[in-house]
């Protein structure tokens, strides 16, 4: 991450956090195991990820932008999600989850619904950055 952000140790959820302001990074490396949630990355985001519980319990909330991209042996969902969270907050999530030898990787960028551009920005560095090792 550039200088500035704050970094967090790896936590007993597997997540690695970064922040800076209200721009917060999430990074879980191979936590779970598809052979438990699904083989398909797109449910797997869609029902299963964990990251994603707020939203999926959220009375309002939008999903846009959801998709299975294929590259060689990479395969991912990556999607954009925007719900209302339990302080009243609009949050917007830019969220790719990627299946790597049976595991899901996420790379997830979360801040305000105002500084979307910005997420969906830095989100884009992040992931295209990101290696996931089995």
């Amino acid at each position: 991450m550039p200088a500035g952000w704050e970094a967090r140790p790896r936590n007993a959820r597997g997540r690695f956090r970064y922040s800076q302001g209200d721009i917060e990074v999430v990074l879980v490396p191979g936590r779970d195991m598809a052979a438990r949630t699904s083989a398909s990355p797109v449910t797997y985001q869609r029902e299963h990820e964990p990251e994603l519980a707020s939203f999926r319990a959220s009375t309002w909330s939008t999903a846009t932008g959801l998709a299975l991209v294929e590259v060689g042996s990479r395969h991912y969902a990556h999607g954009s999600f925007t719900w209302v969270d339990d302080h009243g907050r609009e949050l917007f999530v830019r969220n790719a989850a990627l299946l790597v030898d049976g595991r899901y990787h996420l790379v997830l960028v979360i801040g305000p619904e105002a500084r979307r551009e910005e997420v969906e920005r830095r989100h884009a560095q992040v992931f295209s950055t990101y290696r996931a090792t089995p």
